[in-house]
């Protein structure tokens, strides 16, 4: 095999580390950028903080802001996946809480306190256990028979359910402790938990060779158990959005507010400035320069997210005013529809959007929940969003007759008379994620 050696001419285009920083500033919501002044303004003697402003706009509570309509028989999965994402919002009770309650259970001498609360402190969000055992003996020292044994000990505390290693064992656990270990209940957690998510009562009925009404009330009772057996353990503790920007209607006039006029409350230090024009020592003057330089960095960038913001909620505005006037549904409108509008690209839409909230007469909204695709419709009607077949759908099977429910090819010919045209497979996902199970399972005997 023969080696030769050559020179490659190529151009290479790569974001500098200012650049960089400039979209992580974009991408910054207010919490986040308030928090980055503060980072800069203990590291930079050039730059002042003048507490002037608080942040404007109305306090939401999370609880209310993620509080979704019901709909229409949701899966036990989806439940816990809904509770699962607000609990990423609503903060839990101080870890010390949790590990008092737990420890006051031990009995005297069931276990070593210490590696019990060792352990305890090892728990997740949800109060599962989920380090090797290997790993755990390793961090502590202890043998990992002795691990096993204290893991056992506190399997049996409340809540119960608790220090398991999955869903699965945490429901097994609960069904257990309420005497149903050889119910049915029980082996349909252990052998179909999955078939209980996707809604696969026929599957779970042939397998167990079960009748499906038993299956039915079998879920329901499994529905009745907790997912996260720390999820709802001590006092609920209110936390507050704050909205990124403000949309105000005036005598019939909208209004756009920005919500970083605390920025204002950081300026160049005059001492400092004077200094380094006056100071003979080069190095200070280079220190201070760099300084300087780095403060109308990041004034600049701030500059071009608000430019950028702003261009981006005035073309939301028109596009969705209806929507936020609560006269109308949301219009169909995608990331790149507003990036050619404003003549950005469509990936400084997504980072301008990210984690950004809005406040408006009716409430706050994430920005991201105001894009939605579209659907072609017939010519009369024009094109509509997902959001309006998904409302459309609910209403088409909260009337349906539950002895004959509507199949899904049954709601594309009913959808169609309503002059929107999609196909089966369209409107079974758009079943499935508003948690409407198949007919078959909807039937009523």
């Amino acid at each position: 095999m023969e080696m030769n050696y050559g020179l490659t001419l190529e151009q290479k285009q790569q974001l500098s580390q200012n650049q960089i920083q400039s979209l992580e500033v974009l991408a910054m919501d207010s919490v986040e950028l308030s928090n980055f002044l503060q980072d800069e303004y203990l590291e930079n003697p050039l730059l002042e903080y003048s507490p002037d402003h608080d942040m404007a706009g109305r306090r939401e509570d999370i609880g209310q802001t993620y509080e979704q309509p019901t709909v229409l028989e949701k899966s036990y999965e989806d439940t816990a996946e809904e509770e699962d994402r607000r609990q990423k919002d609503i903060p839990m009770p101080e870890t010390a809480d949790i590990k008092n309650y737990i420890l006051e259970q031990i009995p005297a001498g069931a276990c070593s306190r210490k590696l019990a609360e060792f352990l305890t402190e090892c728990l997740d969000d949800n109060g599962f256990f989920t380090i090797p055992v290997e790993e755990a003996a390793k961090k502590t020292g202890a043998a990992e028979d002795e691990v096993r044994w204290t893991l056992r000990v506190l399997q049996e505390l409340e809540p119960y359910g608790i220090f398991a290693p999955d869903l699965k064992h945490s429901l097994l656990k609960q069904l257990e402790m309420q005497g149903l270990k050889n119910e049915p209940a029980y082996q349909i957690v252990k052998e179909h938990l999955q078939d209980v998510a996707d809604g696969k009562i026929s599957v779970i009925s042939r397998s167990l060779k079960l009748p499906t009404a038993e299956v039915r009330k079998c879920i329901e009772q499994i529905a009745k158990l907790n997912p996260r057996p720390l999820g709802e353990f001590g006092e609920s503790r209110t936390d507050y959005l704050v909205p990124d920007i403000i949309f105000r209607k005036e005598d019939g006039k909208w209004e756009i507010e920005l919500n970083d006029g605390w920025v204002e409350d950081y300026h160049i230090n005059d001492y400092y400035l004077k200094m380094m024009k006056e100071s003979q020592d080069e190095e200070l003057s280079t220190y201070f320069r760099k300084k300087l330089e780095r403060i109308r960095f990041v004034m600049n960038s701030i500059a071009q997210r608000r430019q950028t913001m702003k261009s981006i909620s005035e073309q939301i505005l028109k596009n969705q005013g209806e929507f936020l006037d609560g006269t109308a549904f949301l219009k169909p409108m995608t990331m790149t529809d507003v990036a050619e509008q404003i003549g950005i690209h469509t990936s400084t839409v997504s980072r301008a959007i990210k984690g950004k909230y809005i406040q408006y007469p009716g409430g706050t909204i994430l920005m991201k929940n105001l894009f939605t695709a579209s659907i072609s419709a017939s010519a009369t009607e024009g094109a509509v969003g997902t959001m309006q077949i998904k409302e459309l759908m609910k209403e088409l099977i909260r009337s349906e007759d539950k002895k004959k429910p509507y199949s899904d090819q049954k709601l594309v010919t009913l959808l169609k008379e309503r002059g929107i045209e999609i196909s089966r497979r369209a409107v079974a996902k758009y079943r499935e994620e508003l948690g409407i199970r198949g007919s078959f399972d909807r039937k009523v005997f």
